[in-house]
Protein backbone atom coordinates (compact mmCIF):
# COMPACT_ATOMS: atom_id res chain seq x y z
CA UNK A 1 0.00 0.00 0.00
CA UNK A 2 1.54 3.16 -0.92
CA UNK A 3 1.78 5.75 1.98
CA UNK A 4 -0.26 9.28 1.65
CA UNK A 5 1.49 12.49 0.74
CA UNK A 6 1.70 13.29 4.94
CA UNK A 7 3.68 10.24 5.59
CA UNK A 8 5.75 11.21 2.23
CA UNK A 9 6.13 14.51 3.15
CA UNK A 10 7.24 13.56 7.01
CA UNK A 11 9.80 11.26 5.56
CA UNK A 12 11.39 13.94 3.56
CA UNK A 13 11.76 16.01 6.10
CA UNK A 14 13.33 13.61 8.33
CA UNK A 15 10.89 13.94 11.75
CA UNK A 16 12.21 12.90 15.07
CA UNK A 17 10.01 11.08 17.20
CA UNK A 18 11.08 10.77 20.75
CA UNK A 19 11.90 7.09 20.88
CA UNK A 20 9.42 4.36 22.64
CA UNK A 21 9.31 0.26 23.43
CA UNK A 22 6.10 -0.09 21.25
CA UNK A 23 5.47 -3.17 23.51
CA UNK A 24 5.56 -1.49 26.74
CA UNK A 25 5.16 2.70 25.98
CA UNK A 26 2.56 5.09 24.05
CA UNK A 27 3.17 8.38 22.78
CA UNK A 28 0.77 11.06 23.62
CA UNK A 29 0.71 14.60 22.63
CA UNK A 30 0.17 17.36 24.84
CA UNK A 31 -1.59 20.26 23.13
CA UNK A 32 -1.16 23.75 25.37
CA UNK A 33 -0.66 27.57 25.05
CA UNK A 34 2.09 29.33 23.67
CA UNK A 35 1.53 32.35 26.04
CA UNK A 36 4.14 34.63 23.93
CA UNK A 37 2.33 33.78 21.07
CA UNK A 38 -1.07 33.24 21.75
CA UNK A 39 -0.68 30.33 19.76
CA UNK A 40 -1.07 26.62 20.18
CA UNK A 41 1.81 24.56 21.02
CA UNK A 42 2.31 20.49 20.06
CA UNK A 43 4.87 18.56 22.63
CA UNK A 44 4.94 14.53 22.33
CA UNK A 45 5.64 12.91 25.73
CA UNK A 46 6.27 8.87 26.37
CA UNK A 47 3.75 7.62 28.53
CA UNK A 48 4.53 3.40 29.99
CA UNK A 49 1.09 1.43 28.80
CA UNK A 50 0.80 0.42 32.31
CA UNK A 51 0.48 3.96 34.05
CA UNK A 52 -2.44 4.62 31.20
CA UNK A 53 -5.26 4.25 33.77
CA UNK A 54 -3.44 6.81 35.97
CA UNK A 55 -3.11 9.09 33.11
CA UNK A 56 -5.57 11.99 32.39
CA UNK A 57 -5.58 12.20 28.73
CA UNK A 58 -8.26 12.51 26.14
CA UNK A 59 -8.39 9.92 22.61
CA UNK A 60 -9.21 10.92 19.45
CA UNK A 61 -11.52 8.76 17.34
CA UNK A 62 -11.60 10.64 13.92
CA UNK A 63 -11.54 9.42 10.02
CA UNK A 64 -8.02 10.71 8.40
CA UNK A 65 -9.47 12.13 5.32
CA UNK A 66 -7.97 12.78 2.11
CA UNK A 67 -4.02 13.23 1.61
CA UNK A 68 -4.33 15.31 -1.50
CA UNK A 69 -1.83 18.56 -1.60
CA UNK A 70 -4.74 20.70 -1.23
CA UNK A 71 -5.56 18.92 2.14
CA UNK A 72 -2.34 18.45 3.99
CA UNK A 73 -1.71 21.49 6.68
CA UNK A 74 1.70 21.86 8.56
CA UNK A 75 2.12 22.17 12.34
CA UNK A 76 5.03 22.33 14.56
CA UNK A 77 5.70 19.36 17.24
CA UNK A 78 8.71 19.49 19.53
CA UNK A 79 9.84 22.85 17.39
CA UNK A 80 9.77 20.59 14.11
CA UNK A 81 7.50 20.69 10.61
CA UNK A 82 5.03 17.73 11.28
CA UNK A 83 2.28 17.17 8.40
CA UNK A 84 -1.23 16.39 8.83
CA UNK A 85 -4.52 16.12 6.95
CA UNK A 86 -7.15 18.56 7.35
CA UNK A 87 -9.55 16.46 9.00
CA UNK A 88 -7.19 16.35 12.37
CA UNK A 89 -5.94 20.15 11.55
CA UNK A 90 -9.61 21.16 11.89
CA UNK A 91 -10.03 18.91 15.41
CA UNK A 92 -6.95 20.85 16.87
CA UNK A 93 -7.94 24.30 15.49
CA UNK A 94 -11.40 23.74 17.13
CA UNK A 95 -9.44 21.86 20.42
CA UNK A 96 -7.84 25.11 20.71
CA UNK A 97 -10.99 27.68 20.63
CA UNK A 98 -12.35 25.24 22.94
CA UNK A 99 -9.81 25.73 25.30
CA UNK A 100 -9.22 21.67 25.59
CA UNK A 101 -5.42 21.66 26.93
CA UNK A 102 -3.83 18.65 28.18
CA UNK A 103 -2.83 15.12 26.74
CA UNK A 104 -4.30 13.42 24.16
CA UNK A 105 -3.81 10.02 21.90
CA UNK A 106 -4.37 10.76 18.45
CA UNK A 107 -3.21 7.97 16.60
CA UNK A 108 -1.68 10.02 13.23
CA UNK A 109 0.66 11.72 15.27
CA UNK A 110 1.31 9.70 18.50
CA UNK A 111 2.26 6.48 16.34
CA UNK A 112 5.48 6.21 14.17
CA UNK A 113 3.19 5.67 11.06
CA UNK A 114 6.19 4.61 8.66
CA UNK A 115 8.04 2.41 11.59
CA UNK A 116 6.06 -0.59 10.40
CA UNK A 117 7.34 -2.72 13.71
CA UNK A 118 6.19 -0.14 15.92
CA UNK A 119 2.76 0.18 14.40
CA UNK A 120 2.42 -3.19 14.81
CA UNK A 121 2.70 -2.86 18.34
CA UNK A 122 0.80 -0.27 18.47
CA UNK A 123 -2.48 -1.48 16.90
CA UNK A 124 -2.35 -4.40 19.44
CA UNK A 125 -2.46 -1.67 22.00
CA UNK A 126 -5.83 0.30 21.19
CA UNK A 127 -8.04 -1.60 23.05
CA UNK A 128 -5.80 -0.43 26.36
CA UNK A 129 -5.42 2.82 24.94
CA UNK A 130 -9.08 3.46 23.60
CA UNK A 131 -10.76 1.85 27.35
CA UNK A 132 -8.37 3.89 29.64
CA UNK A 133 -8.78 7.39 28.17
CA UNK A 134 -10.72 9.99 30.76
CA UNK A 135 -12.91 10.33 27.79
CA UNK A 136 -12.93 9.97 23.67
CA UNK A 137 -14.00 12.65 21.42
CA UNK A 138 -15.75 11.63 18.39
CA UNK A 139 -14.40 14.37 15.30
CA UNK A 140 -16.88 14.35 12.97
CA UNK A 141 -15.86 17.61 11.06
CA UNK A 142 -17.28 20.88 10.51
CA UNK A 143 -21.32 20.50 9.24
CA UNK A 144 -21.32 21.83 5.30
CA UNK A 145 -23.23 25.07 4.82
CA UNK A 146 -26.39 23.09 4.25
CA UNK A 147 -26.61 21.18 7.70
CA UNK A 148 -24.61 23.94 9.94
CA UNK A 149 -28.46 25.59 10.94
CA UNK A 150 -29.97 22.43 11.32
CA UNK A 151 -27.19 20.59 13.33
CA UNK A 152 -27.01 23.68 15.90
CA UNK A 153 -30.83 23.15 16.20
CA UNK A 154 -30.54 19.51 17.13
CA UNK A 155 -27.56 21.14 19.58
CA UNK A 156 -30.10 23.22 20.88
CA UNK A 157 -32.52 20.59 22.32
CA UNK A 158 -29.54 19.04 24.09
CA UNK A 159 -28.62 22.04 26.08
CA UNK A 160 -31.76 22.38 26.70
CA UNK A 161 -32.32 19.02 29.02
CA UNK A 162 -33.77 17.01 25.71
CA UNK A 163 -33.07 13.81 24.82
CA UNK A 164 -34.17 11.13 22.60
CA UNK A 165 -36.51 10.23 23.63
CA UNK A 166 -38.43 13.41 23.43
CA UNK A 167 -37.74 13.53 19.74
CA UNK A 168 -41.21 14.16 19.43
CA UNK A 169 -41.19 17.27 20.00
CA UNK A 170 -38.31 18.05 17.41
CA UNK A 171 -39.09 20.36 14.21
CA UNK A 172 -38.01 19.21 11.05
CA UNK A 173 -34.53 21.33 11.19
CA UNK A 174 -33.67 19.06 14.36
CA UNK A 175 -34.41 15.96 12.57
CA UNK A 176 -32.43 16.75 9.66
CA UNK A 177 -29.69 17.45 11.77
CA UNK A 178 -29.97 14.24 13.46
CA UNK A 179 -30.25 12.67 10.59
CA UNK A 180 -27.28 13.99 9.03
CA UNK A 181 -24.76 12.78 12.00
CA UNK A 182 -26.43 9.49 11.92
CA UNK A 183 -25.29 8.80 8.54
CA UNK A 184 -21.89 10.79 8.84
CA UNK A 185 -18.97 9.20 6.47
CA UNK A 186 -17.62 8.80 10.26
CA UNK A 187 -19.80 5.84 11.48
CA UNK A 188 -18.88 3.74 8.36
CA UNK A 189 -14.99 3.31 9.34
CA UNK A 190 -13.95 0.13 10.63
CA UNK A 191 -11.20 1.86 13.24
CA UNK A 192 -13.86 3.64 14.94
CA UNK A 193 -15.99 0.35 15.79
CA UNK A 194 -13.61 -0.52 18.70
CA UNK A 195 -12.65 3.42 20.02
CA UNK A 196 -17.03 3.92 20.18
CA UNK A 197 -17.30 0.72 21.89
CA UNK A 198 -14.40 0.52 24.09
CA UNK A 199 -14.42 4.19 25.47
CA UNK A 200 -15.71 4.60 29.47
CA UNK A 201 -16.90 8.34 28.71
CA UNK A 202 -17.44 9.56 24.90
CA UNK A 203 -19.00 12.55 23.74
CA UNK A 204 -19.74 13.40 19.77
CA UNK A 205 -18.18 16.89 18.47
CA UNK A 206 -19.24 18.25 14.76
CA UNK A 207 -17.79 21.78 14.75
CA UNK A 208 -18.23 23.37 18.04
CA UNK A 209 -21.31 21.39 18.70
CA UNK A 210 -21.32 18.98 21.35
CA UNK A 211 -23.57 15.96 21.99
CA UNK A 212 -23.89 12.95 24.05
CA UNK A 213 -23.11 9.50 21.96
CA UNK A 214 -26.52 8.21 23.58
CA UNK A 215 -28.01 10.34 21.49
CA UNK A 216 -27.35 7.83 18.59
CA UNK A 217 -28.87 4.79 20.16
CA UNK A 218 -32.15 4.74 18.06
CA UNK A 219 -32.79 6.10 14.68
CA UNK A 220 -36.04 4.29 13.90
CA UNK A 221 -37.69 6.48 10.69
CA UNK A 222 -34.31 7.50 9.72
CA UNK A 223 -33.33 4.81 7.50
CA UNK A 224 -33.41 4.97 3.29
CA UNK A 225 -34.05 2.13 1.64
CA UNK A 226 -31.69 -0.38 1.76
CA UNK A 227 -29.76 -0.30 -2.17
CA UNK A 228 -27.83 -3.64 -3.11
CA UNK A 229 -25.74 -3.87 -6.25
CA UNK A 230 -25.77 -7.50 -7.68
CA UNK A 231 -22.96 -9.35 -9.78
CA UNK A 232 -23.87 -11.21 -12.68
CA UNK A 233 -22.98 -14.62 -10.43
CA UNK A 234 -25.43 -13.22 -8.09
CA UNK A 235 -23.11 -12.27 -5.61
CA UNK A 236 -24.47 -9.09 -3.15
CA UNK A 237 -22.20 -6.16 -3.00
CA UNK A 238 -23.69 -5.50 0.55
CA UNK A 239 -24.07 -9.03 2.74
CA UNK A 240 -25.79 -7.60 5.53
CA UNK A 241 -28.40 -9.36 8.08
CA UNK A 242 -32.49 -7.91 7.97
CA UNK A 243 -32.21 -6.21 11.36
CA UNK A 244 -28.77 -4.18 10.39
CA UNK A 245 -30.32 -3.35 7.07
CA UNK A 246 -33.29 -1.64 9.00
CA UNK A 247 -30.22 0.84 11.28
CA UNK A 248 -27.96 3.62 10.14
CA UNK A 249 -24.73 3.18 10.93
CA UNK A 250 -24.56 5.73 14.06
CA UNK A 251 -27.24 3.15 15.62
CA UNK A 252 -25.56 -0.02 14.39
CA UNK A 253 -22.47 1.31 16.71
CA UNK A 254 -23.79 2.81 19.34
CA UNK A 255 -26.69 0.12 20.42
CA UNK A 256 -23.50 -2.55 20.60
CA UNK A 257 -21.68 -0.19 22.88
CA UNK A 258 -25.31 0.35 24.64
CA UNK A 259 -27.20 -2.66 25.06
CA UNK A 260 -30.68 -2.83 27.42
CA UNK A 261 -31.13 -5.52 29.57
CA UNK A 262 -34.34 -6.14 31.62
CA UNK A 263 -33.83 -4.92 35.54
CA UNK A 264 -35.97 -5.64 38.64
CA UNK A 265 -36.08 -2.54 40.21
CA UNK A 266 -38.35 -0.03 42.25
CA UNK A 267 -40.44 1.47 39.14
CA UNK A 268 -42.89 3.72 40.82
CA UNK A 269 -44.79 4.64 37.75
CA UNK A 270 -44.95 0.59 36.88
CA UNK A 271 -46.57 -0.03 39.90
CA UNK A 272 -48.87 2.41 40.30
CA UNK A 273 -50.65 2.37 36.69
CA UNK A 274 -51.72 -1.70 37.80
CA UNK A 275 -55.01 -2.31 38.24
CA UNK A 276 -56.73 -4.52 40.73
CA UNK A 277 -58.12 -4.46 44.31
CA UNK A 278 -56.84 -2.60 46.93
CA UNK A 279 -55.09 -4.98 48.60
CA UNK A 280 -53.27 -6.31 45.13
CA UNK A 281 -52.66 -2.57 44.25
CA UNK A 282 -50.82 -2.37 47.91
CA UNK A 283 -48.88 -5.40 47.57
CA UNK A 284 -47.29 -4.84 44.43
CA UNK A 285 -46.22 -1.43 45.61
CA UNK A 286 -43.83 -3.17 47.71
CA UNK A 287 -42.54 -5.89 44.85
CA UNK A 288 -39.53 -4.48 42.32
CA UNK A 289 -40.75 -4.79 38.78
CA UNK A 290 -38.79 -5.64 35.75
CA UNK A 291 -37.53 -2.88 33.66
CA UNK A 292 -35.43 -2.03 30.92
CA UNK A 293 -32.17 -0.21 31.86
CA UNK A 294 -29.20 1.00 29.28
CA UNK A 295 -25.87 0.16 29.90
CA UNK A 296 -22.58 -0.10 28.35
CA UNK A 297 -21.71 -3.37 27.46
CA UNK A 298 -18.38 -4.82 28.23
CA UNK A 299 -18.97 -8.32 26.56
CA UNK A 300 -16.21 -9.06 24.45
CA UNK A 301 -17.69 -9.97 20.82
CA UNK A 302 -16.28 -13.24 18.79
CA UNK A 303 -14.93 -12.72 15.61
CA UNK A 304 -17.32 -14.08 13.67
CA UNK A 305 -20.10 -11.87 14.80
CA UNK A 306 -17.68 -8.67 14.53
CA UNK A 307 -16.89 -9.71 11.03
CA UNK A 308 -20.60 -10.01 10.04
CA UNK A 309 -21.71 -6.81 11.86
CA UNK A 310 -18.56 -4.64 11.02
CA UNK A 311 -16.54 -6.09 7.78
CA UNK A 312 -18.66 -4.05 5.52
CA UNK A 313 -17.45 -0.77 7.64
CA UNK A 314 -14.84 1.26 5.31
CA UNK A 315 -10.82 1.30 5.77
CA UNK A 316 -8.06 1.88 3.58
CA UNK A 317 -6.27 -1.00 3.94
CA UNK A 318 -8.42 -4.12 4.19
CA UNK A 319 -6.01 -5.83 6.44
CA UNK A 320 -7.71 -3.76 9.40
CA UNK A 321 -10.90 -5.84 8.69
CA UNK A 322 -9.41 -8.19 11.31
CA UNK A 323 -6.95 -6.01 12.83
CA UNK A 324 -8.81 -3.04 13.64
CA UNK A 325 -11.70 -5.13 15.42
CA UNK A 326 -8.98 -6.62 17.60
CA UNK A 327 -9.75 -4.63 20.73
CA UNK A 328 -13.41 -5.87 20.93
CA UNK A 329 -12.58 -9.39 20.37
CA UNK A 330 -12.29 -11.75 23.78
CA UNK A 331 -8.63 -12.16 24.49
CA UNK A 332 -8.10 -15.86 23.81
CA UNK A 333 -9.40 -15.11 19.94
CA UNK A 334 -7.15 -11.97 20.05
CA UNK A 335 -4.12 -13.78 21.39
CA UNK A 336 -4.82 -16.07 18.21
CA UNK A 337 -4.12 -13.18 15.70
CA UNK A 338 -0.95 -12.37 14.44
CA UNK A 339 -0.68 -8.40 12.98
CA UNK A 340 1.93 -8.32 10.45
CA UNK A 341 1.11 -4.98 7.99
CA UNK A 342 3.97 -7.10 6.00
CA UNK A 343 1.89 -9.51 4.25
CA UNK A 344 -0.97 -9.07 1.90
CA UNK A 345 -4.41 -9.00 2.91
CA UNK A 346 -4.98 -12.99 2.14
CA UNK A 347 -3.00 -13.61 5.00
CA UNK A 348 -5.31 -11.33 7.14
CA UNK A 349 -8.35 -13.63 5.68
CA UNK A 350 -6.99 -16.83 6.31
CA UNK A 351 -6.76 -16.00 9.66
CA UNK A 352 -10.28 -14.19 10.18
CA UNK A 353 -12.16 -17.36 8.21
CA UNK A 354 -10.10 -19.58 10.18
CA UNK A 355 -10.90 -18.18 13.57
CA UNK A 356 -14.51 -17.64 12.88
CA UNK A 357 -14.83 -21.27 11.87
CA UNK A 358 -13.30 -22.13 15.01
CA UNK A 359 -15.52 -20.23 17.12
CA UNK A 360 -18.51 -21.35 15.14
CA UNK A 361 -17.51 -24.85 14.93
CA UNK A 362 -16.97 -25.76 18.61
CA UNK A 363 -20.56 -25.77 20.67
CA UNK A 364 -20.23 -23.82 23.53
CA UNK A 365 -23.92 -22.87 24.52
CA UNK A 366 -27.10 -23.98 24.32
CA UNK A 367 -28.86 -25.26 21.29
CA UNK A 368 -29.76 -22.45 19.37
CA UNK A 369 -26.50 -20.25 19.41
CA UNK A 370 -24.66 -19.08 16.45
CA UNK A 371 -23.82 -22.01 14.89
CA UNK A 372 -27.47 -23.41 15.08
CA UNK A 373 -28.93 -20.37 12.67
CA UNK A 374 -29.41 -21.42 9.55
CA UNK A 375 -26.43 -20.85 7.11
CA UNK A 376 -24.27 -19.73 9.96
CA UNK A 377 -21.13 -21.74 8.58
CA UNK A 378 -21.42 -20.98 4.56
CA UNK A 379 -22.91 -17.51 5.92
CA UNK A 380 -19.72 -16.70 7.42
CA UNK A 381 -17.70 -18.10 4.53
CA UNK A 382 -19.34 -15.45 2.08
CA UNK A 383 -19.21 -12.32 4.84
CA UNK A 384 -15.42 -13.10 5.39
CA UNK A 385 -14.66 -13.72 1.51
CA UNK A 386 -16.21 -10.25 1.22
CA UNK A 387 -15.08 -8.28 3.49
CA UNK A 388 -11.65 -8.77 2.57
CA UNK A 389 -12.80 -7.97 -0.88
CA UNK A 390 -11.62 -11.66 -2.26
CA UNK A 391 -12.53 -12.78 -5.42
CA UNK A 392 -13.74 -16.43 -5.34
CA UNK A 393 -10.75 -18.31 -6.94
CA UNK A 394 -8.62 -17.26 -4.30
CA UNK A 395 -10.96 -17.41 -1.77
CA UNK A 396 -11.69 -20.94 -2.12
CA UNK A 397 -8.08 -22.12 -2.24
CA UNK A 398 -7.83 -20.41 1.42
CA UNK A 399 -11.01 -22.29 2.32
CA UNK A 400 -9.64 -25.88 1.57
CA UNK A 401 -6.39 -25.22 2.95
CA UNK A 402 -8.20 -23.74 6.42
CA UNK A 403 -10.75 -26.82 6.41
CA UNK A 404 -7.76 -29.15 6.10
CA UNK A 405 -6.06 -27.36 9.44
CA UNK A 406 -9.20 -27.72 10.97
CA UNK A 407 -9.69 -31.38 10.28
CA UNK A 408 -13.07 -30.99 8.79
CA UNK A 409 -11.94 -33.81 6.70
CA UNK A 410 -12.64 -35.94 9.50
CA UNK A 411 -16.66 -34.92 9.27
CA UNK A 412 -18.73 -38.20 9.69
CA UNK A 413 -22.52 -38.64 9.18
CA UNK A 414 -23.31 -38.35 13.03
CA UNK A 415 -20.30 -36.68 14.62
CA UNK A 416 -16.72 -34.89 14.31
CA UNK A 417 -13.57 -37.24 16.03
CA UNK A 418 -13.86 -35.19 19.47
CA UNK A 419 -10.24 -36.82 21.03
CA UNK A 420 -8.99 -35.64 17.77
CA UNK A 421 -10.01 -31.98 18.25
CA UNK A 422 -9.14 -32.12 21.86
CA UNK A 423 -5.85 -32.61 20.54
CA UNK A 424 -4.98 -30.75 17.89
CA UNK A 425 -6.63 -27.51 19.86
CA UNK A 426 -5.99 -28.70 23.42
CA UNK A 427 -10.09 -27.85 23.63
CA UNK A 428 -11.32 -29.94 27.18
CA UNK A 429 -15.42 -30.50 28.11
CA UNK A 430 -16.14 -29.15 25.08
CA UNK A 431 -19.42 -30.70 23.34
CA UNK A 432 -18.92 -31.12 19.41
CA UNK A 433 -21.61 -31.30 16.95
CA UNK A 434 -22.24 -31.60 13.12
CA UNK A 435 -24.39 -29.04 11.89
CA UNK A 436 -26.00 -29.71 8.58
CA UNK A 437 -25.02 -26.33 6.98
CA UNK A 438 -21.42 -26.87 7.78
CA UNK A 439 -21.63 -30.00 5.21
CA UNK A 440 -22.73 -27.27 2.86
CA UNK A 441 -19.64 -25.48 3.35
CA UNK A 442 -17.50 -28.68 2.95
CA UNK A 443 -19.74 -29.38 -0.14
CA UNK A 444 -18.95 -25.96 -1.56
CA UNK A 445 -15.09 -26.50 -0.87
CA UNK A 446 -14.98 -29.19 -2.90
CA UNK A 447 -16.27 -28.00 -5.93
CA UNK A 448 -13.97 -27.02 -8.90
CA UNK A 449 -12.43 -23.59 -8.96
CA UNK A 450 -13.50 -22.99 -12.62
CA UNK A 451 -16.72 -21.68 -11.25
CA UNK A 452 -17.69 -22.15 -7.54
CA UNK A 453 -20.11 -18.97 -7.80
CA UNK A 454 -22.75 -21.61 -8.65
CA UNK A 455 -22.96 -23.23 -5.63
CA UNK A 456 -23.85 -20.07 -4.09
CA UNK A 457 -26.46 -18.47 -6.60
CA UNK A 458 -28.91 -19.96 -4.32
CA UNK A 459 -27.75 -18.44 -1.25
CA UNK A 460 -26.99 -14.94 -2.52
CA UNK A 461 -30.82 -15.25 -4.16
CA UNK A 462 -32.23 -15.79 -0.76
CA UNK A 463 -30.32 -12.85 0.83
CA UNK A 464 -30.99 -10.57 -1.63
CA UNK A 465 -34.85 -11.41 -1.18
CA UNK A 466 -34.76 -11.01 2.20
CA UNK A 467 -33.69 -7.50 1.82
CA UNK A 468 -35.73 -6.61 -0.85
CA UNK A 469 -38.78 -7.34 1.57
CA UNK A 470 -37.77 -4.87 4.13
Amino acid sequence: MEDGLDKTLNRKIGFKYIAIDGKRQARLLRLSRDNPNQTPSYNLEAVPLANLKWTNYKALSYTWGQASRADIQEIQIDGQPFFIRRNLFDFLATATAKEEYGLFFIDAICINQLDHVERQFQVQEMARIYRNANEVIAWLGFPDTKQHDNVRALSQTIRNGSCRKDCATWTTEQWEGFRHLSYHSFWSRVWIVQEVLLASSMVVWCGSFTFPVALFGSTTGTMPSPVMKVADNGRPSIVMSASLQLRSPAETITTHRLRQVPRPLMDPLAQGTKIGTIEEMTRDLGRKTEVMRTYQSRVPDLLCEAVRKFGKLGCSDPRDRLYGLLGILKESIRAKVEVDYSRDVSFAYYQALKIGLQELSIERSSPGGLADADGAFLGYYCDARDAFNMGDGESLLILRQVLGELRFHTLSQDNLFQAQWQQHFSWTDVEIKTYPDLKKLLAYAGQEIVEPEDFLYKFHTKQRRVVKNL
